[in-house]
Protein backbone atom coordinates (compact mmCIF):
# COMPACT_ATOMS: atom_id res chain seq x y z
CA UNK A 1 0.00 0.00 0.00
CA UNK A 2 3.02 2.40 0.87
CA UNK A 3 4.24 1.78 -2.74
CA UNK A 4 0.99 2.54 -4.45
CA UNK A 5 0.30 5.66 -2.58
CA UNK A 6 4.21 7.09 -3.68
CA UNK A 7 3.41 6.34 -6.74
CA UNK A 8 -0.33 8.57 -6.91
CA UNK A 9 2.05 11.47 -5.30
CA UNK A 10 4.07 10.82 -8.25
CA UNK A 11 1.72 10.70 -10.99
CA UNK A 12 -0.07 13.27 -9.56
CA UNK A 13 2.72 15.49 -9.79
CA UNK A 14 3.31 14.70 -13.14
CA UNK A 15 -0.09 15.51 -13.86
CA UNK A 16 -0.32 19.08 -12.06
CA UNK A 17 3.02 20.17 -13.33
CA UNK A 18 1.33 21.01 -17.09
CA UNK A 19 -1.85 21.99 -15.38
CA UNK A 20 -0.24 24.08 -13.29
CA UNK A 21 1.88 25.81 -15.77
CA UNK A 22 -1.21 26.08 -18.58
CA UNK A 23 -3.90 27.82 -15.58
CA UNK A 24 -2.36 29.88 -13.33
CA UNK A 25 -1.65 32.99 -15.65
CA UNK A 26 -5.23 32.48 -17.15
CA UNK A 27 -7.11 32.12 -13.60
CA UNK A 28 -5.03 35.37 -12.96
CA UNK A 29 -5.89 36.85 -16.01
CA UNK A 30 -9.32 36.12 -15.43
CA UNK A 31 -9.97 37.07 -12.43
CA UNK A 32 -8.29 40.63 -13.85
CA UNK A 33 -6.10 41.00 -10.24
CA UNK A 34 -3.23 42.85 -10.76
CA UNK A 35 0.37 43.22 -9.75
CA UNK A 36 0.83 46.87 -8.05
CA UNK A 37 4.61 48.15 -7.70
CA UNK A 38 4.97 49.62 -3.77
CA UNK A 39 6.29 53.04 -4.21
CA UNK A 40 9.80 52.49 -2.73
CA UNK A 41 10.44 49.45 -4.19
CA UNK A 42 13.28 49.08 -7.02
CA UNK A 43 12.85 51.51 -9.35
CA UNK A 44 13.66 48.89 -11.89
CA UNK A 45 10.46 46.66 -11.16
CA UNK A 46 8.27 49.69 -12.68
CA UNK A 47 7.86 47.21 -16.12
CA UNK A 48 5.96 43.99 -13.52
CA UNK A 49 3.31 46.95 -12.69
CA UNK A 50 0.08 45.46 -14.27
CA UNK A 51 1.41 41.65 -14.65
CA UNK A 52 -1.45 39.00 -13.27
CA UNK A 53 -0.80 38.05 -10.02
CA UNK A 54 -2.90 35.60 -7.63
CA UNK A 55 -1.87 32.98 -9.55
CA UNK A 56 -0.83 31.09 -7.18
CA UNK A 57 -4.43 30.01 -6.10
CA UNK A 58 -3.85 27.77 -9.30
CA UNK A 59 -1.31 25.05 -7.63
CA UNK A 60 -2.97 25.52 -4.29
CA UNK A 61 -6.35 24.22 -5.40
CA UNK A 62 -4.19 21.21 -7.39
CA UNK A 63 -2.40 20.25 -4.27
CA UNK A 64 -5.85 20.30 -2.46
CA UNK A 65 -6.98 18.15 -5.00
CA UNK A 66 -3.67 16.12 -4.72
CA UNK A 67 -4.40 15.64 -1.03
CA UNK A 68 -8.14 14.60 -1.24
CA UNK A 69 -7.41 12.00 -4.07
CA UNK A 70 -4.79 10.36 -1.27
CA UNK A 71 -7.17 10.48 1.31
CA UNK A 72 -9.45 8.64 -0.91
CA UNK A 73 -7.12 6.50 -2.21
CA UNK A 74 -5.36 5.60 1.17
CA UNK A 75 -7.46 7.14 3.76
CA UNK A 76 -7.80 10.12 6.03
CA UNK A 77 -4.28 11.02 7.66
CA UNK A 78 -3.80 13.52 10.75
CA UNK A 79 -0.56 14.42 9.59
CA UNK A 80 -1.57 15.25 5.50
CA UNK A 81 -4.77 16.83 7.43
CA UNK A 82 -2.47 19.25 9.53
CA UNK A 83 -0.17 20.21 6.23
CA UNK A 84 -2.96 20.87 4.61
CA UNK A 85 -4.64 22.64 7.01
CA UNK A 86 -1.83 25.04 7.31
CA UNK A 87 -1.28 25.59 3.81
CA UNK A 88 -5.17 26.45 3.94
CA UNK A 89 -4.91 28.89 6.45
CA UNK A 90 -1.74 30.48 5.56
CA UNK A 91 -3.65 30.89 2.29
CA UNK A 92 -6.96 32.56 3.97
CA UNK A 93 -4.62 35.05 5.33
CA UNK A 94 -3.11 36.28 1.94
CA UNK A 95 -5.79 36.28 -0.24
CA UNK A 96 -7.70 38.52 2.04
CA UNK A 97 -4.33 40.91 1.86
CA UNK A 98 -4.71 40.12 -1.75
CA UNK A 99 -8.41 41.20 -2.19
CA UNK A 100 -7.81 44.31 -0.01
CA UNK A 101 -4.93 45.47 -2.15
CA UNK A 102 -6.92 44.87 -5.67
CA UNK A 103 -9.49 47.08 -3.83
CA UNK A 104 -7.41 49.43 -2.71
CA UNK A 105 -5.17 49.43 -5.98
CA UNK A 106 -2.00 49.17 -4.14
CA UNK A 107 0.92 46.79 -3.50
CA UNK A 108 -0.59 45.58 -0.01
CA UNK A 109 -4.17 45.11 1.60
CA UNK A 110 -3.15 44.73 5.19
CA UNK A 111 -1.23 47.11 7.52
CA UNK A 112 1.83 44.97 9.10
CA UNK A 113 -0.19 44.88 12.90
CA UNK A 114 -3.38 43.26 10.99
CA UNK A 115 -1.30 41.10 8.73
CA UNK A 116 0.13 39.77 12.14
CA UNK A 117 -2.82 39.18 14.02
CA UNK A 118 -4.43 37.30 11.06
CA UNK A 119 -1.47 35.06 11.06
CA UNK A 120 -1.58 34.44 14.93
CA UNK A 121 -5.30 34.04 14.55
CA UNK A 122 -4.40 31.20 11.78
CA UNK A 123 -1.94 29.05 14.15
CA UNK A 124 -4.24 29.39 16.69
CA UNK A 125 -6.69 27.40 14.68
CA UNK A 126 -3.81 24.92 14.07
CA UNK A 127 -3.75 24.24 17.62
CA UNK A 128 -6.29 21.78 18.03
CA UNK A 129 -5.21 19.59 15.27
CA UNK A 130 -1.83 19.19 16.75
CA UNK A 131 -3.23 18.37 19.68
CA UNK A 132 -4.78 15.08 18.11
CA UNK A 133 -1.40 13.34 18.80
CA UNK A 134 1.66 14.04 21.35
CA UNK A 135 4.10 16.30 19.42
CA UNK A 136 7.38 14.91 18.30
CA UNK A 137 10.29 16.70 17.52
CA UNK A 138 13.22 15.07 16.21
CA UNK A 139 17.02 16.75 16.43
CA UNK A 140 19.35 17.55 13.92
CA UNK A 141 22.03 15.72 13.40
CA UNK A 142 21.55 13.55 16.13
CA UNK A 143 19.50 10.17 16.09
CA UNK A 144 17.23 11.81 18.60
CA UNK A 145 13.69 12.80 19.35
CA UNK A 146 11.84 15.12 22.33
CA UNK A 147 8.31 14.88 23.30
CA UNK A 148 7.83 18.68 25.42
CA UNK A 149 5.77 19.87 26.94
CA UNK A 150 3.28 22.23 25.72
CA UNK A 151 4.66 25.24 26.99
CA UNK A 152 7.52 24.15 24.49
CA UNK A 153 5.94 23.39 21.54
CA UNK A 154 3.39 25.71 21.33
CA UNK A 155 5.41 28.84 21.39
CA UNK A 156 7.03 26.70 19.06
CA UNK A 157 4.46 25.79 16.31
CA UNK A 158 3.25 29.49 16.31
CA UNK A 159 6.73 31.43 15.60
CA UNK A 160 7.42 28.28 13.00
CA UNK A 161 4.16 29.28 11.24
CA UNK A 162 4.69 33.25 11.99
CA UNK A 163 8.13 32.61 10.43
CA UNK A 164 7.93 30.13 8.06
CA UNK A 165 4.35 32.15 6.22
CA UNK A 166 6.42 35.46 6.41
CA UNK A 167 9.99 34.34 4.55
CA UNK A 168 8.10 32.60 1.75
CA UNK A 169 5.97 35.89 1.00
CA UNK A 170 9.15 38.21 1.83
CA UNK A 171 10.95 36.09 -0.36
CA UNK A 172 8.17 36.83 -3.30
CA UNK A 173 9.58 39.63 -4.81
CA UNK A 174 12.01 38.42 -7.94
CA UNK A 175 10.61 36.40 -10.94
CA UNK A 176 10.56 32.73 -9.59
CA UNK A 177 12.23 33.14 -6.67
CA UNK A 178 9.81 32.04 -3.79
CA UNK A 179 8.47 29.38 -5.90
CA UNK A 180 12.50 27.42 -6.53
CA UNK A 181 13.08 28.09 -2.92
CA UNK A 182 9.75 26.37 -1.89
CA UNK A 183 10.79 24.00 -3.79
CA UNK A 184 14.17 22.80 -3.23
CA UNK A 185 13.03 23.02 0.44
CA UNK A 186 10.41 20.49 0.25
CA UNK A 187 13.30 18.31 -1.41
CA UNK A 188 15.37 18.73 1.47
CA UNK A 189 12.57 17.30 3.66
CA UNK A 190 12.90 14.27 1.72
CA UNK A 191 13.86 12.08 4.16
CA UNK A 192 12.01 12.84 6.86
CA UNK A 193 8.74 12.36 4.52
CA UNK A 194 9.49 8.82 3.23
CA UNK A 195 8.45 7.99 6.55
CA UNK A 196 5.08 9.05 6.47
CA UNK A 197 3.33 7.72 2.61
CA UNK A 198 0.40 9.94 2.54
CA UNK A 199 2.30 12.79 3.37
CA UNK A 200 5.19 12.17 1.04
CA UNK A 201 2.28 12.26 -1.83
CA UNK A 202 1.22 14.99 -0.96
CA UNK A 203 4.79 16.44 -1.03
CA UNK A 204 5.34 15.07 -4.80
CA UNK A 205 2.23 16.73 -5.76
CA UNK A 206 3.25 19.92 -4.57
CA UNK A 207 6.44 19.77 -5.97
CA UNK A 208 4.53 19.00 -9.51
CA UNK A 209 2.06 21.89 -8.91
CA UNK A 210 5.06 24.29 -7.95
CA UNK A 211 6.92 23.38 -11.01
CA UNK A 212 4.00 24.05 -13.55
CA UNK A 213 3.98 27.25 -11.96
CA UNK A 214 7.34 27.91 -12.11
CA UNK A 215 7.22 27.30 -15.96
CA UNK A 216 5.01 30.71 -15.95
CA UNK A 217 6.76 32.67 -13.21
CA UNK A 218 9.95 32.06 -14.30
CA UNK A 219 11.84 35.87 -16.05
CA UNK A 220 9.94 37.46 -17.12
CA UNK A 221 7.23 35.86 -15.56
CA UNK A 222 3.55 36.01 -17.31
CA UNK A 223 2.19 34.97 -13.65
CA UNK A 224 2.45 36.21 -10.04
CA UNK A 225 1.92 34.31 -7.08
CA UNK A 226 -0.06 36.70 -5.20
CA UNK A 227 0.49 36.95 -1.36
CA UNK A 228 -2.18 34.33 -1.09
CA UNK A 229 0.39 31.87 -3.11
CA UNK A 230 3.48 33.02 -1.23
CA UNK A 231 1.60 32.38 2.36
CA UNK A 232 -0.27 28.89 0.93
CA UNK A 233 3.28 27.64 0.28
CA UNK A 234 5.28 28.88 3.29
CA UNK A 235 2.03 27.19 5.14
CA UNK A 236 2.48 24.17 3.31
CA UNK A 237 5.96 24.06 3.71
CA UNK A 238 5.46 24.17 7.64
CA UNK A 239 2.81 22.19 7.69
CA UNK A 240 4.91 19.15 5.77
CA UNK A 241 7.80 19.83 8.21
CA UNK A 242 5.84 20.22 11.37
CA UNK A 243 3.79 16.74 10.46
CA UNK A 244 7.15 15.13 9.58
CA UNK A 245 8.33 15.92 13.19
CA UNK A 246 11.15 18.12 11.67
CA UNK A 247 10.28 21.65 12.68
CA UNK A 248 14.00 22.15 13.80
CA UNK A 249 14.68 21.20 10.34
CA UNK A 250 12.74 24.39 8.89
CA UNK A 251 15.78 26.65 9.78
CA UNK A 252 18.12 24.73 7.63
CA UNK A 253 15.93 23.74 4.46
CA UNK A 254 14.58 27.14 4.23
CA UNK A 255 17.95 29.03 5.01
CA UNK A 256 17.10 31.60 2.38
CA UNK A 257 13.44 32.58 3.97
CA UNK A 258 15.76 33.10 7.07
CA UNK A 259 17.86 35.14 5.32
CA UNK A 260 14.97 37.27 4.32
CA UNK A 261 12.93 37.75 6.98
CA UNK A 262 16.18 38.50 9.13
CA UNK A 263 17.43 41.44 6.30
CA UNK A 264 14.30 42.74 7.00
CA UNK A 265 14.86 42.53 10.67
CA UNK A 266 18.14 44.07 10.69
CA UNK A 267 17.15 47.00 7.89
CA UNK A 268 14.63 48.00 10.60
CA UNK A 269 16.69 48.29 13.73
CA UNK A 270 19.76 49.69 11.56
CA UNK A 271 17.31 52.12 10.78
CA UNK A 272 15.74 52.98 13.92
CA UNK A 273 19.22 52.83 15.66
CA UNK A 274 21.38 54.75 13.54
CA UNK A 275 19.63 56.53 10.79
CA UNK A 276 21.17 54.96 8.70
CA UNK A 277 20.29 51.73 6.19
CA UNK A 278 22.71 48.57 6.70
CA UNK A 279 20.93 47.35 3.25
CA UNK A 280 20.61 48.81 0.03
CA UNK A 281 17.21 47.94 0.53
CA UNK A 282 15.39 45.39 1.89
CA UNK A 283 15.10 42.08 1.98
CA UNK A 284 18.23 40.84 0.84
CA UNK A 285 17.03 40.13 -2.79
CA UNK A 286 16.75 43.47 -3.58
CA UNK A 287 19.97 45.04 -1.87
CA UNK A 288 21.87 42.20 -4.08
CA UNK A 289 19.98 43.53 -7.41
CA UNK A 290 21.15 46.02 -9.94
CA UNK A 291 18.73 48.97 -8.60
CA UNK A 292 20.13 52.16 -7.51
CA UNK A 293 18.99 54.38 -5.21
CA UNK A 294 19.40 57.74 -3.45
CA UNK A 295 20.11 57.01 0.04
CA UNK A 296 23.46 55.96 2.55
CA UNK A 297 23.59 52.14 3.79
CA UNK A 298 26.22 50.18 5.16
CA UNK A 299 26.76 47.03 2.93
CA UNK A 300 27.71 47.71 -0.76
CA UNK A 301 25.36 45.69 -3.58
CA UNK A 302 26.93 43.36 -5.90
CA UNK A 303 24.47 45.05 -8.09
CA UNK A 304 23.35 41.95 -9.87
CA UNK A 305 21.06 41.52 -12.65
CA UNK A 306 17.11 39.85 -11.08
CA UNK A 307 18.20 36.65 -13.11
CA UNK A 308 21.58 36.05 -11.57
CA UNK A 309 20.29 37.22 -7.46
CA UNK A 310 17.51 34.22 -8.61
CA UNK A 311 19.96 31.43 -9.53
CA UNK A 312 22.40 32.24 -6.59
CA UNK A 313 19.70 32.44 -4.41
CA UNK A 314 18.55 29.17 -5.48
CA UNK A 315 22.03 27.82 -5.45
CA UNK A 316 22.19 28.83 -1.63
CA UNK A 317 18.53 27.39 -1.25
CA UNK A 318 19.89 24.15 -3.30
CA UNK A 319 23.16 23.87 -0.58
CA UNK A 320 20.37 25.03 2.56
CA UNK A 321 18.05 21.89 1.55
CA UNK A 322 20.94 19.36 0.98
CA UNK A 323 22.23 20.26 4.99
CA UNK A 324 19.28 19.81 5.62
CA UNK A 325 18.81 16.46 4.36
CA UNK A 326 22.32 15.05 5.95
CA UNK A 327 21.05 16.84 9.27
CA UNK A 328 18.30 13.94 8.72
CA UNK A 329 20.00 10.80 8.32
Amino acid sequence: MEAQVLKLGLVLGLLFLPLSAWASPRLARRIRARQHIRPEGPATHGPKAGTPTMGGLVPLALILLGAALVWAWAGLEGPSLFAVAAMGLGALVGLLDDLRAQRRTRSTGFFPHQTLLSQLAAAALLLPLALRSPPVLRLPFVDLVLVPPAWAWVPLLILGFLGTVNGANLADGLDGLATGLFLLAVLGLFPLLWAKPGLAALALAALGAGLGFLWANAHPARVFLGNVGAMGLGGLLFGLAWAAEGILFLPLVGGVFVLEALSDILQVGSYKLTGVRLFKMSPLHHHLEDAPVSWPHRLRSPHWPEPKVVTRLWVVGAACALLGALASL
